[in-house]
């Protein structure tokens, strides 16, 4: 029975023209994004170069910026910078289009009254919220991969028109990104789908993950600012959702690398599985006593 429900559900994704245009959208999303950073993907001139070091030695002698490079002073970016401070953060831009984007798909379900005429043919209504948040990783998936491999081509092929080709190099962190991306792309469409089964209408769903964002915001803010004995920092979303694209994170800094690690992937993944266990268990009580009419 389940997998009858599960191969309808991955039907639906292939066949649908809401999903096909979700990832155009996302395509088009990863050509804009790179704009922001693409006039630093560059290599310093000899002028620049010269005087980047004149000023990196005088800083350094004062005792100014101890961990500062080249392109710190000159503020242009090499292509493992562009990947490092440009593709990695622009994964969680990515990742909120995603989540908004699968909580329109699931929500749309609910207005049009699909998902009540489905229930009419399968009354099971645990077997359905589980198949249909499954599908909906993998399109959480799907649109991460998207996203970040456009993002990612346009910034490899931007630094090649610039720089030339014979200037490229290795892409250090670039893989990692992209494999952590799609498994947190999966993560964030599950639990964009439970919380729109939580909360039946996608504007109140949507506004809830940007309260969540404010939240999150403020609660960082507070942290840095009183620095506090305990590390409430790990359990946010935001630091954990840059984890699970760069790996480990250093002490230095939420959005830093480096150091001794102060959030891994796997810790990540932990926390975003220990989400998606609650949010499950309080999306099936509230799916199964809800009224749901065509």
């Amino acid at each position: 029975m389940f997998g009858h429900l599960m191969r309808s559900e991955l039907s639906r994704l292939r066949f649908r023209r809401r999903a096909w245009g979700s990832l155009v959208l996302m395509m088009l999303a990863g050509l804009l994004i790179p704009l922001s950073w693409m006039s630093q993907v560059r290599q310093p001139d000899a002028r620049e170069l010269v005087l980047a070091q004149v000023n990196l030695m005088r800083m350094q002698a004062l005792g100014q910026c101890p961990n500062c490079t080249i392109h710190d002073v000159t503020g242009t970016m090499d292509l493992a910078r562009a990947i490092h401070d440009g593709i990695g953060p622009s994964g969680l831009v990515v990742a909120f289009l995603a989540f908004m984007i699968v909580v329109t798909y699931v929500g749309a379900d609910f207005s049009s009254g699909a998902l009540a005429t489905q229930l009419t043919f399968t009354p099971r209504r645990r077997a359905v919220l589980t198949a249909r948040v499954l599908a909906c990783g993998l399109l959480g998936s799907l649109l991460m991969t998207v996203g970040l491999v456009t993002v990612a081509a346009v910034t490899v092929i931007g630094y090649m028109a610039v720089n030339g080709i014979g200037s490229l190099g290795t892409a250090p962190g670039l893989l990692g990104i992209v494999t952590g991306g799609a498994v947190y792309g999966f993560l964030l469409g599950i639990i964009a789908a439970l919380v729109t089964f939580i909360i039946p209408s996608t504007p109140l769903a949507m506004a809830a993950g940007v309260a969540v964002l404010v939240g999150d915001g403020v609660v960082e803010g507070w942290y840095f600012n009183s620095d506090p004995s305990w590390e409430v920092h790990r359990f946010m979303p935001i630091v954990n959702g840059y984890a699970m694209l760069m790996g480990n994170i250093g002490e230095s800094g939420a959005l830093a690398s480096g150091g001794r690690a102060f959030l891994s992937r796997g810790e990540a993944i932990l926390y975003h599985g220990v989400v998606i266990g609650v949010l499950f268990v309080l999306a099936v009580l509230l799916f199964e006593r809800r009224d749901i009419k065509i």
